[in-house]
């Protein structure tokens, strides 16, 4: 079942935009499938999260 999410749009044209993205928000709120759904395919864009303990250790 896909929700639509008043999100997608602006996510999107913000990942067109600019060479970093960030989304932020409470947890469990479905920020993480979010993005991963809205991208698919080899030119997707490339997917971090600060759950990664080496991904956060080298943003700070």
């Amino acid at each position: 079942m896909f929700i639509a999410r008043h999100l997608a749009d602006p996510v999107i044209e913000a990942c067109r935009d600019s060479p970093v993205v960030l989304v932020n928000g409470a947890r469990q709120t479905g920020k993480s499938t979010l993005v991963q759904s809205l991208f698919t395919g080899a030119d997707s864009p490339d997917y971090l999260t600060f759950d990664d303990i080496t991904v956060l250790a080298a943003a700070g």
